[in-house]
């Protein structure tokens, strides 16, 4: 997942992993050399929507303001920590779409 990074941010989907497993990956991702940031979603097994956000220390970014905007498409909120954020949503369908608001957000 860190080889597909671009400007050393990683955005992807990730399915059927629990909540907090999808939150362990994005933190392991982040902890990886070049990495700034990674921005994770996915449909756990449970149902429902997970997004996650994991940003280095230095990277002058916030994890709460990359999924802030993004939480809204899979109906959901959740944390506004600086370096590990996380929003759970009642809506999957939607995770596509909150990853597109994070690229764009990112520019990429």
């Amino acid at each position: 997942m860190a080889a597909r990074a671009v400007d050393g941010v990683v955005v992807a989907r990730v399915d059927g992993l629990p909540r907090e497993g999808v939150r362990d990956l994005a933190v392991a991702v982040r902890d990886r050399p070049g990495i700034r940031a990674v921005v994770l979603a996915g449909a756990p097994d449970g149902g429902g929507a997970a997004l996650v956000a994991a940003v280095a220390s230095g990277a002058g970014l916030h994890a709460g303001d990359l999924i802030a905007d993004a939480s809204k498409a899979i109906r959901g909120g959740g944390g506004k920590a600086a370096d590990l954020a996380v929003a759970g949503g009642k809506d999957a369908g939607g995770i596509d779409e909150a990853l597109a608001v994070v690229r764009a957000a990112l520019g990429l």
